[in-house]
C-alpha cells in the first residue's frame, strides 16, 4: 500500500492489523524533516518498489512543502493520512487542499483525516463556570488544552475550524469523496477532544 502522510511530525499512518503486516511504502512529507532526499528521488524510489512487486517495508521523509508536494508530484497513493494538520489550513485555502488531496488519491482510496473538535472546544467554554466551581478543578492544563486546540501558536495558528458537519460538507463538496465513517469524539495523542473522519475519493 502507497501511504501519504502530510505534515505528520513525529505522528505515523494508523493502520489495522492486516496493514500493518502488508508491505507498505510510506512517504512522510514535513518541512520540519532533516532529511536531503528530494522529490525526484523518492519518484524514482517508489516506482522502483512497485516494480519490485512491493517486497518490502519502507518509510521516506521529505522535508517540502505539502503544497507544492502535491501540486507537482506525478505519484498516487492508495491511503492518505491528515492528522492534526487541516486546521492549521487557511478556511480560504481549504477547498484547494481538497482538490490537491483528490488529484494524488488513487479512485477507491482512503483520505484519513484527525482535527480539533471544536463542538467539544465550545462546550469547553459555555461550560466553564462548571468547571472552576469545582474545587478539585486544575486550571492551568485544561486552559493549555483549550488555548492550544483553538488557536496554537502564533507561528503555526490554526486557521480553519471543523466539526462533524463542516468536515462532511467540505470533503462531500464537489463529489470527489463519499464519507466512510466520521468518529465526533476521538482520543489521540492522550486527548479526547479530536474529530476523525475517513473519506473515499470516487
Amino acid at each position: 500500500m502507497k501511504i501519504l502522510n502530510i505534515a505528520g511530525g513525529k505522528s505515523t499512518p494508523i493502520l489495522d492489523e492486516h496493514e500493518s503486516n502488508i508491505p507498505n511504502y510510506t512517504l512522510h512529507v514535513d518541512t520540519s524533516y532533516f532529511s536531503k532526499d528530494d522529490a525526484y528521488y523518492i519518484e524514482t524510489d517508489m516506482t522502483g518498489w512497485l516494480a519490485q512487486k512491493r517486497a518490502s517495508t519502507i518509510d521516506r521523509y521529505l522535508s517540502m512543502d505539502i503544497f507544492e508536494f502535491m501540486e507537482r508530484t506525478r505519484l498516487k497513493f492508495d491511503r492518505i493520512t491528515i492528522y492534526r494538520y487541516l486546521e492549521h489550513v487557511s478556511f480560504t485555502q481549504v477547498e484547494y487542499f481538497i482538490y490537491l488531496v483528490s488529484t494524488v488519491l488513487e479512485k477507491g482510496g482512503i483520505v484519513d483525516i484527525i482535527v480539533p473538535n471544536y463542538k467539544i472546544l465550545a462546550e469547553m467554554i459555555l461550560n466553564e463556570d462548571n468547571y472552576t466551581a469545582n474545587k478539585d478543578f486544575t486550571f492551568e492544563p485544561w486552559n493549555i488544552l483549550l488555548t492550544t486546540e483553538l488557536l496554537n501558536e502564533p507561528s503555526c495558528p490554526h486557521a480553519s475550524i471543523w466539526t462533524t458537519e463542516r468536515l462532511r460538507k467540505f470533503w462531500r463538496l464537489e463529489g470527489r469523496f463519499v464519507v466512510r465513517s466520521i468518529n465526533p469524539v476521538y482520543k489521540f495523542d492522550g486527548r479526547d477532544i479530536y474529530l476523525r473522519g475517513q473519506f473515499e475519493r470516487v
